[in-house]
């Protein structure tokens, strides 16, 4: 059999056609979205690293060092999604960890040679370009704005939990694996 010509309702029922104001809603998701997506391609295929990985790292080169939590609130993320992904940088030799020389309870976050070295040929990320827009909102709109989104994506169903950074799948990466003697030959 071919594909139905009628398919079946959501939920039971037909949906209207969406008013043109839904329309042009989600067109400006879709213009967004893709910007995040291309502008994460970019990354991947200039220097290597995923467009949050890049946005990370961009961040801690206007603000450096810092702490996990003061990073979160520069990505406008929070402190479990922007773990993960500084979690990678460390791994990948792009950022180092070390105990704060004021406070030594507190673990500040810092650019290594070879992460200035990747930012030195680093595109532009769509969430810089983003923030930078949402930064020129009065303050009234933008929490319109964030009120709004949070209504469709309740009354859509959207699953909810921690958001991870864009185009980030938020799963930490496997630790090492450490060779003793015994594993040698």
């Amino acid at each position: 059999m071919g594909a139905q010509a009628n398919p079946p309702a959501v939920a039971g029922r037909r949906r209207k056609a969406a008013p043109a104001e839904a329309r042009e809603v989600l067109n400006s998701l879709r213009h967004i979205v893709r910007s995040l997506r291309v502008s994460s391609r970019d990354a991947e295929q200039q220097v290597g690293l995923s467009g949050a990985q890049l946005f990370v790292l961009q961040c801690l080169e206007r603000q450096s060092p810092c702490s996990v939590n003061e990073l979160a609130a520069h990505t406008a993320t929070d402190q479990s999604s922007v773990s993960v992904v500084v979690s990678r940088l460390v791994a990948s030799g792009h950022l180092k960890r070390a105990t704060s020389k004021v406070d030594r309870r507190r673990v500040e976050l810092s650019l290594t040679r070879a992460g200035r070295a990747l930012l030195e040929r680093a595109p532009e990320t769509a969430q810089d370009r983003l923030l930078n827009g949402l930064s020129k909102l009065k303050k009234s709109e933008i929490a319109a704005l964030a009120k709004l989104l949070a209504k469709v994506v309740e009354l859509a169903d959207v699953p909810s939990g921690e958001p991870s950074l864009f185009f980030e799948d938020g799963s930490a990466p496997a630790p090492a694996k450490r060779r003793g003697s015994h594993g040698r030959k």
